[in-house]
């Protein structure tokens, strides 16, 4: 399906696709890199097997002479029963002040960017009205299924993108806060603070002689994904280590994307940690670590979360870690940023204006 939008000589296509094999790659201008590997092309193809989610494409074909690849990608997603697939994709456990779960139900909402890795791309560029076009057509998908826009973990450039496209309507929560060591090639930038507790941790970590290695994930140690599956099961979530495997043989076949994982021993004690390498970013995945309570399993966790990882970096020139949203204060202790992750919801009655209304910079 093909729809021609724009004013003036320079008119914008927009085609609606079922899959995105057969559409060009974005042009440098309009990738989104905000949330790393998980908005890549590599990653949006690899979930597309996933049968719990429908989805569907709206892509801006160029209008610019000699230009071949897209000028925007927005990927709309429904689920595929009458359950959510992951409940932190559920709106209704938001922190949105005054959302109604009746309004938010999964036979209600579209989900625009994502339905993977809690972190969301927008790949829109800085044109105003190409974005606000773009929305407009996913809002004209969610009219026609009656159903509202929901926008899952979007960083603070898609949310002002999304406010200005849509003159400021959509209600937002911040569901998580991502950690990330940015500059992390430079040494002569750490705080005092954050260096005592650097030198306390290595303190730790030489008296519980830690050794470890870096591997590809497809030559990691057996115990790998039993380790973490125990260690997310204790944590409260679900999990088995076929899926953990599953995961990370998926993030393997992408494109542009290197797993890898940090094997950490203490004596008898024995942890691992998940990664990507990605572009110039280091990001931390998973961990999977013993359940007992003693300095060996501390120096574990300290080695595998901030130690090792800033070594790799540091040493294959890769300048940014992301770090996950899980353990806020010992991760700021140490020099991390946050950056928010929102959730927003553009009620029904605001998707139909945006679909057939006047221009969202009007306030009428």
């Amino acid at each position: 399906m093909t729809r021609v939008e724009g004013r003036g000589a320079g008119l914008t296509r927009f085609r609606i696709d079922t899959g995105l094999s057969g559409l060009p790659d974005l042009e440098p201008a309009a990738f989104d890199p905000s949330a790393g590997a998980a908005g890549s092309r590599a990653r949006l193809l690899s979930v597309e097997t996933d049968g719990r989610w429908r989805r569907r494409y709206v892509a801006a074909e160029p209008a610019a002479s000699g230009a071949t690849g897209l000028a925007a990608l927005l990927p709309v997603y429904w689920p595929a029963g009458r359950s959510w697939p992951d409940p932190a994709y559920d709106p209704a456990g938001w922190p949105i002040p005054g959302l109604s779960p009746a309004e938010v139900t999964p036979d209600r909402c579209l989900l625009v960017g994502g339905v993977y890795d809690r972190r969301t791309a927008l790949h829109l560029p800085g044109d105003g009205t190409l974005a606000r076009d773009g929305l407009r057509e996913v809002a004209r998908i969610a009219v026609e299924s009656g159903r509202c826009l929901v926008f899952p973990f979007v960083y603070a450039r898609a949310r002002r993108i999304l406010d200005a496209a849509t003159g400021g309507r959509v209600r937002w929560g911040v569901l998580e806060h991502e950690a990330c060591f940015r500059d992390v090639l430079r040494t002569d930038g750490t705080r005092a603070r954050v260096r005592g507790v650097l030198r306390r941790d290595r303190r730790i970590i030489e008296r519980a002689a830690t050794t470890a290695s870096v591997v590809p994930w497809q030559d990691a140690s057996p115990r790998t994904a039993g380790l973490i599956a125990e260690h997310n099961l204790r944590m409260g979530q679900f999990d088995d280590p076929e899926f953990v495997r599953m995961r990370y043989t998926q993030w393997a076949d992408c494109a542009g994307v290197r797993v890898i994982v940090f094997d950490a021993r203490a004596g008898s004690r024995h942890g691992v940690l998940t990664a990507l390498v990605w572009r110039d970013s280091l990001e931390l995945h998973e961990i999977g670590l013993p359940p007992s309570g003693d300095p060996a399993r501390l120096a574990l966790y300290l080695d595998l979360i901030f130690h090792r990882p800033h070594a790799y970096a540091r040493e294959h020139g890769l300048n940014t870690i992301r770090a996950g949203t899980a353990a806020r204060t010992p991760k700021a202790s140490r020099g991390a940023a946050f950056e928010p992750l929102h959730g927003g919801v553009l009620d029904p009655e605001s998707t139909k204006w945006l679909a057939h209304g006047p221009d969202p910079r009007s306030t009428e």
